[in-house]
C-alpha cells in the first residue's frame, strides 16, 4: 500500500507532490497517474491498495486530462527531469530558421548542457561519460534523420556541434571507452557523407569548408587523437572548391610549427603535411613541384615508396634495387627494425621476379636467421639451395642460430627450432627438445611427431608432467588433468597407463573432492 499527495496553486501554474513508495527517479506511477487525473484545483490525499494502474488507466488520463492542466504538468515535471527534457528538445526539435542558416551555437548550447549535467567538479567520470555520450548520441540520431530527409544544413550543424563541444568535453572526462572519441569521428564521417552527396548547395559547401578550416587551426583534435579524419577532409574539400591556396598556407604553417617539437611526431606529422602537399599539387598537375618534394624527402619511407613503384614501372629493376637497398640503411641507421624488415621483404620479392637465385637465397637466409618464427624463409633458403650439400648447409645454420644466446634479437627460441626440425624430419632432435621438457603442454605440441618412434618415452613424459601439474589446486586445473590424461589414452599402450595414473592420483590426494568429480567424467571402468 502506498500513500501519496499532490499539491497544486489556485492558478495551476505549479505543484508539489510526495509518495511513500520506493521508487527512487524524479516522480513515480502512482503521483503521474492521479496528476494527469486532476481537473479542479485542490489538495488531494489519496491511499492506493492498487500498486500499479494499468497500461489502459494511465493512457486514459491522458486523454481525459485537459490540455493546460497536462502541460503545466510537464513543465513541472520536465523541471525535475533532465532526460525528460531532452526527449522533449529531440521529439519537437525543429530547424531553427530558412535554409542554410548557421544553427550551429544553438545546438552547441543543448549538446555542452548535455556535458554539464554530467560534470561533477570539473570531471566526467567514466560512468557519466557513458551517459553522457548516450544522451549526445541521440542527436546525432536526429542529424542521421535530417540527412536521409534531404536537409543536409541541419545536418550538418548537428554534427559540428557534436564535433566542437566533444573535443571541448574529451579534455576533461574519463574517455578511456573511447565513447567520445568515436562520437567526434561520427560526426566527421556525416559531414563527409553530407560533401559527397550532390545535393548540397554551393553555398553550403562553402560554408563546410569555412568551418572545417577553423577546426584545423584547433590543435585539440590532434593532441586529444581524434583529428585523423579531420585534416583528410579539409584537404579533399579544398581541392573541391578549388581553394588550394588555404590549404598550402595552412600545410606551410604546420611544417614551420613543426620545427619547434621532438620526437617520432614530428617525422610522422611532417611525412602526412608533405604526403598531402604532394597530392595536391598533383592534383593541380604541378608535377615537378611534387617530384622536388619528393626528391627532398627521399629518408621518409613513404615517399621512396614512390620512387621504387616508379622504377619498377619503367622496368628499372637496377634502380629500385638501389633505392631499396639505401632505404635498408637508412632504417638501421634510425634504428627501426621493422622498416629493416619491410624493406628486405620487398627486395626478396625483388630478387624472385628478376630470377637472381643467388641473392635470393643468400637474402632468404638472412631473413629467417633475424626472424626464425617465420618458418617461410627457411622454405625458401632451401628450396634455393643445391640439394647435394643442402644437409651441410642446414646443420652450419642450425648450429650459428644455437651458438647465438636465447632470447629477444638474439638466437632461436625451442620452439622455433622444433619447426626445422619437423620440416626437416628430424624426429631425433625434436625428441631430445621434448625430453628436456617437463611441460606438458610442449609435450603434447610435438606428441603426433613423435608418437609412432617414441611411445614407451612419451608416456613416461606424460606422466612425469602430469604428476607436476597435479601439485597444484583448483578446479580449473583438475579440469586440465582430465584433457591430459585423454591425450596420454590416445598413445599406444596410453589408456591402461592412464588409468593407472588417475588411480594414482586419486589415492594420493583423497582430500579433493572436486578431482574426484572431474575424474568422474573420463569414465573409465
Amino acid at each position: 500500500m502506498s500513500s501519496y499527495e499532490i499539491k497544486a496553486d489556485n492558478n495551476s501554474e505549479s505543484a508539489d507532490y510526495y509518495c511513500d513508495c520506493p521508487y527512487g527517479g524524479a516522480i513515480c506511477k502512482h503521483v503521474a497517474a492521479v496528476a494527469l487525473a486532476i481537473n479542479d484545483e485542490k489538495t488531494i490525499t489519496i491511499t492506493s491498495h492498487e500498486e500499479v494502474p494499468d497500461e489502459e488507466s494511465w493512457e486514459q488520463l491522458i486523454k481525459d486530462a485537459k490540455p493546460k492542466d497536462l502541460r503545466n504538468f510537464m513543465l513541472g515535471f520536465g523541471v525535475k527531469n533532465q532526460d525528460f527534457r531532452l526527449q522533449i528538445k529531440l521529439a519537437f526539435l525543429k530547424p531553427l530558421s530558412v535554409e542554410n542558416a548557421d544553427n550551429i551555437p544553438y545546438y552547441q548550447s543543448q549538446i555542452n548542457g548535455i556535458f554539464d549535467n554530467y560534470d561533477y567538479r570539473g570531471f566526467i567520470d567514466y560512468r557519466s561519460s557513458y551517459k553522457a555520450i548516450n544522451d549526445v548520441s541521440k542527436f546525432m540520431t536526429k542529424a542521421d534523420n535530417f540527412y536521409s530527409k534531404g536537409n543536409l544544413n541541419e545536418a550538418f550543424c548537428i554534427s559540428a556541434a557534436i564535433a566542437m563541444e566533444g573535443v571541448k568535453a574529451i579534455q576533461y572526462m574519463d574517455d578511456s571507452s573511447g565513447e567520445c572519441g568515436g562520437a567526434i569521428y561520427e560526426a566527421f564521417q556525416v559531414i563527409e557523407n553530407i560533401l559527397n552527396n550532390n545535393k548540397p548547395s554551393h553555398e553550403l559547401k562553402e560554408r563546410i569548408f569555412n568551418w572545417l578550416y577553423e577546426q584545423v587551426q584547433n590543435s585539440d583534435y590532434r593532441s586529444y587523437g581524434v583529428g585523423d579524419s579531420l585534416e583528410p577532409l579539409f584537404f579533399d574539400t579544398a581541392a573541391s572548391l578549388k581553394q588550394m591556396d588555404i590549404a598550402y598556407e595552412f600545410i606551410d604553417a604546420k611544417i614551420i610549427e613543426l620545427d619547434k617539437e621532438d620526437g617520432w611526431s614530428k617525422k610522422y606529422y611532417l611525412q602526412s603535411y608533405l604526403g598531402q602537399k604532394i597530392n595536391l599539387l598533383q592534383s593541380e598537375g604541378r608535377t615537378v613541384e611534387a617530384d622536388n618534394i619528393i626528391d627532398s624527402y627521399l629518408h621518409f619511407e613513404e615517399f621512396r615508396q614512390i620512387r621504387v613503384a616508379q622504377a619498377l614501372s619503367a622496368s628499372n629493376p637496377e634502380e629500385a634495387e638501389k633505392l631499396i637497398l639505401d632505404g635498408i640503411k637508412i632504417a638501421q641507421q634510425d634504428d627501426a627494425p621493422g622498416t629493416v624488415h619491410q624493406w628486405k621483404d620487398q627486395l626478396l620479392e625483388l630478387y624472385k621476379q628478376q630470377k637472381q637465385a643467388f641473392k635470393y637465397n643468400k637474402l632468404a637466409r638472412e631473413l629467417f636467421v633475424e626472424n626464425t618464427s617465420d618458418i617461410k624463409y627457411f622454405k625458401v633458403y632451401k628450396q634455393t639451395s643445391p640439394k647435394d650439400n643442402w644437409e651441410e648447409k642446414r646443420n652450419k645454420l642450425i648450429a650459428e642460430l644455437n651458438n647465438k644466446k636465447r632470447g629477444y634479437y638474439g638466437g632461436i627460441s625451442l620452439d622455433d627450432l622444433a619447426k626445422i626440425y619437423i620440416e626437416e624430419q628430424m624426429i631425433d632432435e625434436l625428441f631430445a627438445i621434448v625430453s628436456s621438457s617437463n611441460s606438458i603442454h610442449t609435450i603434447i605440441k610435438y606428441t603426433n611427431h613423435l608418437k609412432e618412434k617414441f611411445p614407451a618415452e612419451l608416456l613416461e613424459y606424460y606422466k612425469a608432467a602430469i604428476e607436476i601439474q597435479a601439485e597444484q589446486t583448483g578446479r580449473n586445473v583438475y579440469v586440465s588433468l582430465v584433457k591430459y590424461l585423454k591425450q596420454m589414452a590416445k598413445l599406444k599402450g596410453g589408456l591402461p597407463a592412464a588409468k593407472g595414473l588417475k588411480v594414482s592420483l586419486l589415492n594420493n590426494y583423497k582430500n579433493r573432492p572436486a578431482m574426484k568429480e572431474e575424474f568422474w567424467k573420463l569414465n573409465w571402468d
